[in-house]
């Protein structure tokens, strides 16, 4: 049986029994948790004012109290009442024996503490159980009623044993609630009551709207509703849902992911040869062609929309499509059994209406074709720069050291000589032993070099504890190398256990110093969602690190300045922060820059473009010979050059990238390039999506961009033949 029971229905105006007696009914009737606080915004009682005026008499160093600040400001019920127990309580030996105090705490009207009925809502929303009911009684239209039932065993395990937990979990179900029933936001209205029933505790809900709304739930929408209150109730359960299940569903919960990966990552390599849904793809860029109007399937004609069907249902077949969306099915199914036992039978891919931008991506493939255009064959976003680290902190001049401190420099700079692995004197155990000398006479720096010698483990055998008692006595002395390494490994977690909190806190502080290096890896930390984001500090870090000079800094803002996604799109900004960036040897600025260059054409320089497309490829970047071996065979920008072309070609296959085996593969047999690359770029287009589904539902929602958001703009782009 379902672990939540919901009922919907709704009760029609003018019956016999009226809807404002039902709320007053479930408000007040015996086992409701009078939990109203809302009478605390009305404006204090005179008794409340009277009392008040004698605690500040009796007891004037009241007035220094914080709540006394509150009551000022705001002289509601609530407040009054917050500042009178804590003053009472602050004179206590004074107040209990005074007639006129123990008098007004024997007979304080329980409203004051206590709500006179059960009836609640959103929050900072007086409740006034007479206006409501009166209200109720005068709305003209349906009130639809929800009652959600629990058992006692499974409320007392998740908390949901409290008026309050319940009301604090509908008041973040107000957005659903609106969705649901059809109601704009500013014209919801709704109320609930929880009744603590000794076998099932459980809520009813009303809902309703302003005069001239009415409500309507659909059937979607009561599956809606009860899959938002199931996910809410049950959200610790649902995280370890496949705990539960059998031996088979254990295993692919522990393998999940993985397995995911491996049949994403065997789309995103390989080739898919298959010429009837290449001439399927061509028949409808042909139709397409004849078509006037929108080229989108809802304005399609129904020959031409079954068309594409037809490819959609073509590419679920694949084996690897077909089992990512099996795995989605499962997970899916986990959920609905939290409320109901009847699971709705399974459909098709090309019949989901939660995959529909897939069959815009095919439309759009087809109108490459139609157009002769080379769309963006990315297979997977461009990784960032390595985040290289300073050899020495002493390298930067931020110390500067006294006459008396010589011997301790002595012994660093020989250590210096002796870690040279291109110099004579190369030694690293006397390196070891002079660093140590250096470190106990108080070289912070030596100590820092001690900690990265043996965490490297290249000059000296590896040595985690012992590299990180010196780079933990380093930090100590707030040295921001120290800081900065100690920080990333947390981050990480890789030689250390996986610290966040303490990560972030070694960052800022090597932050505050102008390490550009610790800027640079605490603003990608947040925007890659590793810490919390806060987008104009990552902003600040990165512009920071990138002018003082660091590579990695340069490409990654030129990236998002180009993306214009988190920032305003400025691509001369962009240029100029990837033209730094390529300057230092970063073979991904190059390329990006190079296309940059190509394709936009308010920066547009052909012979620029070419040029860092060409540097990038010399450092095997498969995405610049890629780009560069469809410009030789096309011949669109630059002279058509087959011979170059197949050169170029070659070198990305050989460095994995798909689309240059498939380009390869369909000029290989003679077929239509567009219509082989529009396949595959339709294969990954969907595995992305169903990965990105599944993601959604065994991730936190937290994180750096909200998740279901970044994939609607994701298929959204992808749906026009945008890149990732």
């Amino acid at each position: 049986m379902a672990k939540l029971i919901t009922k919907f229905k709704f009760l029609k105006p003018n019956t016999r029994q009226s809807v404002g007696g039902y709320a007053k009914y479930i408000a007040t009737r015996e086992g409701v948790e009078k939990i109203d606080e809302s009478f605390k915004l009305e404006l204090a009682s005179q008794k409340q004012q009277q009392l008040i005026a004698r605690i500040l008499k009796d007891f004037p160093d009241s007035k220094t109290m914080l709540e006394y600040e509150d009551y000022k400001s705001t002289p509601n019920k609530g407040n009054a009442s917050e500042f009178i127990t804590r003053a009472l309580e602050d004179n206590a030996y004074e107040v209990m024996r005074t007639k006129t105090y123990a008098d007004y705490i024997a007979t304080r009207p329980r409203a004051e503490r206590f709500g006179t009925h059960g009836l609640f809502t959103d929050d900072g929303v007086a409740v006034k159980l007479g206006e409501v009911s009166e209200d109720l009684n005068h709305y003209g239209g349906n009130v639809w009623t929800v009652i959600i039932s629990l058992r006692r065993e499974d409320a007392e395990r998740l908390g949901f044993n409290t008026g309050e937990r319940w009301r604090d979990m509908l008041r973040t179900q107000t957005e659903a609630l609106s969705k649901n029933f059809k109601i704009p936001l500013k014209n919801l209205k709704w109320y609930g009551a929880f009744h603590n029933e000794s076998h099932h505790p459980h809520i009813h809900l009303m809902v309703y709207a302003d005069e001239g709304v009415t409500p309507y739930l659909s059937k979607q929408g009561v599956n809606n509703l009860r899959s938002a209150f199931a996910k809410d109730i049950f959200a610790q359960d649902l995280l370890c849902v496949y705990e539960k299940q059998t031996e088979h569903r254990d295993s692919l919960r522990m393998h999940s992911r993985e397995l995911i990966e491996q049949i994403v990552e065997k789309i995103n390599s390989g080739t898919y040869d298959n010429p009837k849904l290449e001439a399927m793809l061509t028949e409808l860029a042909d139709r397409l062609s004849k078509t006037s109007g929108k080229k989108q399937y809802g304005y399609l004609k129904a020959d031409v929309k079954a068309i594409v069907n037809n490819i959609v249902s073509a590419l679920a077949a694949d084996d690897r499509i077909a089992t990512l969306y099996e795995l989605w099915y499962e997970q899916k199914e986990e959920v609905i059994r939290t409320y109901t036992e009847e699971l709705p039978q399974r459909i098709p891919l090309v019949d989901n209406p939660e995959f529909k931008s897939i069959k815009n991506a095919v439309i759009s493939e087809a109108m490459n074709i139609v157009l002769n255009r080379l769309a963006d064959d990315e297979t997977k976003p461009i990784y960032d720069a390595d985040d290289t680290e300073p050899d020495d902190g002493d390298d930067y001049g931020e110390y500067t050291y006294a006459d008396d401190e010589s011997a301790m420099w002595e012994y660093y700079q020989t250590a210096k000589i002796q870690l040279d692995r291109n110099g004579d004197g190369y030694n690293p155990s006397e390196a070891v032993r002079n660093l140590i000398q250096s470190a106990k006479l108080g070289c912070g720096v030596a100590k820092y070099r001690l900690g990265k010698l043996f965490l490297d483990g290249e000059d000296v055998e590896k040595d985690v504890d012992y590299a990180l008692r010196w780079l933990e006595e380093s930090a100590d002395e707030e040295n921001p190398y120290a800081e900065y390494l100690l920080g990333k490994l947390y981050l990480k977690g890789e030689d250390v256990e996986q610290d966040l909190p303490r990560a972030e806190d070694l960052l800022k502080h090597s932050s505050e110093k102008n390490n550009r290096y610790a800027k640079y890896t605490l603003g990608k930390a947040m925007l890659d969602g590793t810490l919390p984001i806060d987008i104009d500090e990552v902003i600040e870090l990165l512009t920071q690190s990138a002018i003082c000079g660091f590579a990695p800094a340069q490409y990654l803002f030129g990236k998002l300045l180009y993306q214009g996604e988190l920032v305003p799109q400025d691509l001369e900004s962009a240029v100029r922060y990837l033209e730094m960036a390529a300057g230092e040897d970063i073979p991904n600025a190059a390329y990006l820059l190079g296309k940059i260059l190509l394709t936009e054409e308010t920066v547009k320089d052909i012979l620029r473009a070419i040029k860092n497309l060409e540097i990038a490829a010399e450092s095997g970047n498969a995405h610049a010979e890629y780009l560069l071996g469809k410009l030789y065979l096309f011949g669109k920008e630059i002279q058509q050059d087959y011979d170059k072309a197949l050169e170029y070609l070659t070198a990305s296959a050989d460095h994995g990238n798909q689309y240059a085996k498939q380009l390869l593969n369909s000029l290989k047999n003679n077929r239509n390039p567009f219509a082989a690359m529009g396949i595959i770029r339709l294969l990954n287009h969907i595995s992305r999506i169903i990965q990105n589904h599944l993601e959604d539902e065994q991730k936190d929602k937290a994180g750096a961009i909200d998740r279901k958001l970044r994939r609607k703009i994701d298929e959204k782009k992808q749906a026009h033949g945008l890149k990732q």
